[in-house]
């Protein structure tokens, strides 16, 4: 393999923030970039969890830090970046990861108010925040790179019951796009990754235990007929985040099985609508 196209993945001497980082698709992202080469700044809510990522990424022989914070907290999150860029000297790479969805599977008329504000507020305004906040160290230092964590659900509506959920992706979606284009000309590239439905995540092991059922609907409607896996995400946050993507921004990265070529082709009939008055619609044998 001729070594300098491998150096277009080559991370080394970068430093990355993670958000989310103390389990599911976050721990996912944090260890690609560390196999990369890149140091780690990461953060979450949860400090013992974060320990946990930050020892088993070290493990490819990088720096890894930990900085607790609640994102949703303004001051919170801007002491997070000032302790990032005085521990680490710059900041090259943001993953904007965390978030979470309403399991309530309540249409949104019976929606509680607060939680909508909460899922809208940590999966969308914490994201533009963290943009923001990215976006001034950045230019400070020349260039960078930020990728939003967005979703299959930012792109289309679908029967799963979290309005919040899929209008916050919408516009973490729509963010990306304005961003990239603010920045173009900065060195600053803002694309996004919208992964589908993955196995041995915390969110999603929640909405699967909540809604029985459900795991069967979503791997039924995924082309390829499984779920994601976490580590299939490693390489395409690498993509994204090192000179192997040096012309692309603005971009959403559907990592899917599929699942967006064909709409979520509805091959199986939501466990939730097997009541008096729906029709169920099996998937052919």
């Amino acid at each position: 393999m001729d070594p300098t196209f491998c150096q277009l993945f080559d991370l080394r001497g970068k430093v990355a923030l993670v958000t989310g980082a103390s389990s599911g698709l976050g721990v996912a992202f944090a260890r690609g970039l560390a196999r990369a080469g890149a140091d780690l700044a990461l953060t979450a809510r949860r400090r013992e969890q974060l320990e946990r990522t930050a020892e088993m990424v070290r493990g490819f022989g990088i720096r890894a830090e930990v900085f607790p914070a609640d994102l949703t907290d303004d001051a919170q999150l801007e002491r997070l970046f000032g302790e990032v860029v005085e521990a680490f000297g710059r900041l090259d790479i943001l993953v904007n990861n965390a978030g979470f969805t309403d399991r309530s599977g309540l249409r949104h008329d019976l929606a509680s108010p607060k939680r909508i504000r909460a899922v809208i507020e940590l999966d969308l305004i914490a994201v533009a925040q963290a943009c923001r906040l990215a976006a001034r160290q950045m230019l400070r230092q020349g260039g960078g790179v930020i990728i939003n964590v967005s979703s299959i659900l930012g792109r289309v509506g679908s029967e799963f019951r979290a309005a919040s959920y899929h209008a916050a992706k919408g516009g973490v979606d729509a963010l990306t796009r304005v961003l990239a284009l603010e920045y173009a000309r900065e060195n600053i590239r803002v694309n996004a990754i919208a992964p589908s439905y993955f196995e041995g995540t915390e969110m999603m092991d929640k909405v699967f235990q909540a809604t029985p059922g459900t795991k069967v609907q979503a791997e039924t409607r995924t082309p390829m007929g499984r779920l994601g896996r976490p580590e299939e995400l490693e390489a395409a946050v690498v993509f994204l985040a090192s000179q192997a993507s040096s012309f692309i921004t603005g971009h959403i990265l559907y990592v899917d099985g599929g699942w967006t070529a064909g709409g979520g082709y509805h091959q199986l009939a939501p466990p939730w609508e097997a009541e008096p008055g729906h029709q169920r619609v099996e998937s052919p044998s």
